[in-house]
C-alpha cells in the first residue's frame, strides 16, 4: 500500500514512448558512475573542501541505503514494466538515485551555502524530482520508494550537516562503519564493497583536502583532467572485475587517489612562461 503501487501502474501504463529514452539520460545524474567523475571534475577544478565534504555525505548515504535496501528485503517492480536492464541491487525501497540526488544536489547547495537562493532551491526540487520520476518511468521503482528515498535523502543530509558540518573525514569514518553492516547483511554485495572501500579512502585521502590548496591555474586545471578522469575509468573498472577483498582495496585507492591528486599534480614542475632575457 504505502509503495503506491496503484498509481506506479498507471504511470507505467501512461508513458509515451519517446519519453523513455530521456528519462534514461536524466536517470543517469542520479548513478553513481556519474557523480563520481562529476564531482571528480568539480574537485579537482573548484571549491575543494565543500566538495569532499559532499563527497563524504554522499558515502554515508551510500551505506546507509545498502544496510537499509538489505534489512527490508523489498523488490523493486515486476520484470514486465521495466525498461532498462535491472542493476546489480535487487532491492527497491527506498530508492538510493532519489536519496543520491537529494544528498549531492542539495548537499552542494547546503555546503556552499547556496540554499536561501530561490533559483537554486528551485535547480535542486526539479533536479531531484525529475531524477525520482525516472526511476518510476522506467520502471526500476514504485512511487512510494522514490518518495521514502527523497524523504530519506533529507534525513540523511540533514544528519550529516549537522553533526558533521564542513570535516569529510568523520563523515567517511561513519560511513565506513555503516559500510561495515552492510557489507554483512548482503553477504559482500558489490555495492557494500564499493561503499566500504570508498568509504576508508576518503578517510585517508581527506588528510591531503587542505594541502591540495585552491586551483592555481588553467593549466593545473587542465593536467587533473587528463589524468585524473583515465585513472578514475581504470580504478573503477578494475573494481568490478577484481574478487571483492581486492575491490575494497581498489576502490580505497580510487577515492583516495582522487582526493591526493591536486598534491601530486602541484608536485610537477610547470614551466612559468617567463622569457629570459640576453
Amino acid at each position: 500500500m504505502f509503495r503506491l503501487d496503484g498509481l506506479s501502474r498507471w504511470l507505467w501504463g501512461s508513458v509515451p514512448g519517446w519519453l523513455v529514452e530521456p528519462m534514461g539520460v536524466v536517470t543517469a545524474f542520479g548513478g553513481a558512475t556519474l557523480l563520481v567523475f562529476a564531482l571528480s571534475l568539480l574537485y579537482w577544478l573548484d571549491e575543494r573542501r565543500s566538495t569532499a565534504t559532499v563527497v563524504s555525505y554522499a558515502f554515508v548515504a551510500l551505506a546507509a541505503v545498502i544496510l537499509l535496501k538489505a534489512a527490508l528485503g523489498m523488490g523493486r517492480p515486476p520484470e514486465s514494466v521495466r525498461l532498462i536492464p535491472l542493476e546489480n541491487d535487487p532491492y527497491g525501497f527506498p530508492s538510493g538515485h532519489a536519496v543520491a540526488a537529494v544528498v549531492v544536489y542539495g548537499g552542494l547547495a547546503t555546503v556552499r551555502d547556496r540554499l536561501g537562493d530561490p533559483r537554486v532551491l528551485a535547480g535542486v526540487a526539479v533536479t531531484v524530482g525529475l531524477i525520482a520520476l525516472s526511476r518510476v518511468v522506467l520502471g526500476m521503482h514504485y512511487v512510494g520508494d522514490v518518495i521514502a528515498g527523497t524523504l530519506f535523502g533529507v534525513v540523511v543530509l540533514a544528519v550529516c550537516w549537522r553533526f558533521v558540518g564542513e570535516r569529510p573525514a568523520r563523515a567517511f569514518l561513519a560511513a565506513g562503519v555503516i559500510a561495515v553492516g552492510a557489507v554483512l547483511v548482503t553477504g559482500g554485495s558489490a555495492e557494500s564493497i564499493l561503499a566500504f572501500g570508498g568509504s576508508l579512502g576518503g578517510a585517508v585521502g581527506s588528510r591531503w583536502i587542505d594541502a591540495a590548496g585552491d586551483l592555481g591555474s588553467r593549466l593545473e586545471g587542465a593536467l587533473l583532467a587528463v589524468v585524473g578522469v583515465p585513472y578514475a575509468l581504470v580504478m573503477e573498472q578494475a573494481g568490478e572485475a577484481v574478487p571483492p577483498a581486492l575491490a575494497a582495496v581498489v576502490y580505497a585507492l580510487l577515492v583516495a587517489g582522487i582526493l591526493v591528486l591536486p598534491v601530486l599534480v602541484n608536485c610537477v614542475p610547470v614551466p612559468t612562461g617567463q622569457a629570459t632575457g640576453t
